[in-house]
């Protein structure tokens, strides 16, 4: 009976909303128990029940399941097209969360076009072995009232795999175009054409358009299995007047790309770019970002890194100090002042710095600056409130130097 078996579609099973990317077609929880059948909201349609089934304990408080008995099953409608170059669907994948309690056949999925007509194209053998006849079976061996997360990968004419808790247990010959494996525009979960299959309770079903890769499924792991994204570098430099920052993730999960925020002396964290990840991958990727819009002084950097779903995670925050690249004194601001206003200057080596304001005349009227001062950017006060004799409205003139350079500037001050 177990020879004549057809057409192999997978069971996929979810534990959380934050565990798998939003790319599946097709998801069921089995949380609510007033409505084990329903799908997720945008991802796919209410699965339909014959015969009985019954709200059981998941794997978690958090996480519900189903128990379908002896000659129950559901009917999905997956409205996944024809893929593969065929007629039916020929490239999909499948998880499922589940637990066996007896020593006996259990079937997950049938492919055929009648819940009977071929009895099923996945078991669990009564020695818990998994797979078919025409596959193979594992030498895997799944117990007793254990949770396992089942995956496979469908891709007829070039690679069809199965997975438990993330690991590969069988690796078998793919089937022709629009033969086994294939799908009609339906699947049966659970079907048994003779009553000799037992019940299996069910914590959740996934399905996708596409053959899941290894480091994916690694990634969904087992049972309740998280894998966030693991920052394992991030570091700031300096080159050449711009900011290079680098950074190294050793794993992702479902990871949508990291916002790049900086902030300087006397600001607030701001977004300067985002940055695209790789979703769910367990290979080590390196990002790299240039901020080249900046000027020298003290700045902070922290990646915002964004799941697909909104939600996300700040990394810790590195510091750079950018130097001065050439001895520069900038137009004071405001410009006409009264009665104050900040001369701004950058220095690209230590000096003995002189900042003196004069009159159109060439007197003196103030000295803000006779110190030496090492290297950076600095932003002097110039207060006519504070110098004892008051100055008229008129231009003045800023002059710094430093070491054998002279910078000056034309100010106006309007009363």
């Amino acid at each position: 009976m177990k020879i004549q078996l057809q057409g192999l579609v997978l069971l996929i099973a979810l534990f959380m909303l934050s565990s798998l990317s939003y790319s599946q077609v097709g998801w069921w929880k089995f949380d609510n128990p007033t409505d084990l059948t329903a799908a997720e909201a945008g991802h796919g349609s209410a699965l339909v029940l014959t015969g009985t089934d019954s709200a059981v304990a998941g794997p978690t408080q958090a996480n519900g399941a189903v128990r379908v008995p002896k000659g129950s099953y559901f009917t999905c409608t997956h409205g996944i097209a024809p893929s593969g170059g065929g007629l039916k669907v020929n490239t999909y994948s499948l998880l499922i969360d589940f637990k066996i309690s007896a020593a006996i056949w259990h079937n997950f999925i049938q492919t055929d076009s009648l819940y009977n007509g071929g009895d099923g194209d996945f078991f669990i053998k009564p020695a818990g072995t998994m797979g078919t006849t025409g596959a193979g079976y594992s030498t895997f061996v799944a117990g007793l009232d254990t949770w396992y997360r089942l995956v496979i990968t469908i891709e007829n004419g070039v690679a069809n795999k199965s997975y438990i808790d993330g690991q590969l247990i069988k690796d078998w010959n793919p089937y022709a175009i629009d033969t086994r494996y294939a799908l009609f525009p339906w699947i049966y979960f659970f079907a048994d054409d003779d009553g000799d299959d037992g019940e299996i309770d069910c914590a959740e079903i996934a399905m996708w358009d596409r053959a899941l890769t290894a480091s994916e499924v690694l990634a969904y792991g087992s049972v309740g299995g998280t894998l966030p994204v693991e920052l394992s570098s991030f570091n700031a430099v300096q080159s050449k007047g711009s900011v290079i920052l680098n950074w190294e993730t050793a794993t992702e999960k479902n990871n949508s790309g990291f916002a790049v925020e900086r902030k300087g002396e006397n600001e607030n964290w701001k977004s300067i770019a985002f940055v695209q990840g790789f979703g769910t991958s367990t290979e080590i990727h390196n990002y790299s970002y240039t901020d080249q819009t900046i000027g020298s002084g003290k700045y902070s950097y922290r990646l915002k890194q964004m799941d697909h779903d909104g939600s996300f995670e700040y990394s810790q925050v590195v510091e750079v100090l950018l130097t001065p690249s050439e001895f520069k004194m900038y137009n004071n601001y405001p410009n006409p002042f009264n009665p104050s206003t900040i001369i701004s200057y950058e220095l690209p080596t230590d000096a003995f710095v002189t900042l003196k304001v004069f009159n159109t005349t060439g007197e003196q009227v103030a000295e803000l600056v006779n110190e030496y001062q090492v290297s950076g950017k600095y932003n002097k006060s110039f207060n006519t409130t504070t110098l004892n004799s008051s100055l008229p409205s008129g231009i003045y003139f800023a002059e710094l130097r430093a070491s054998e350079k002279v910078q000056r500037i034309k100010m106006m001050l309007l009363k």
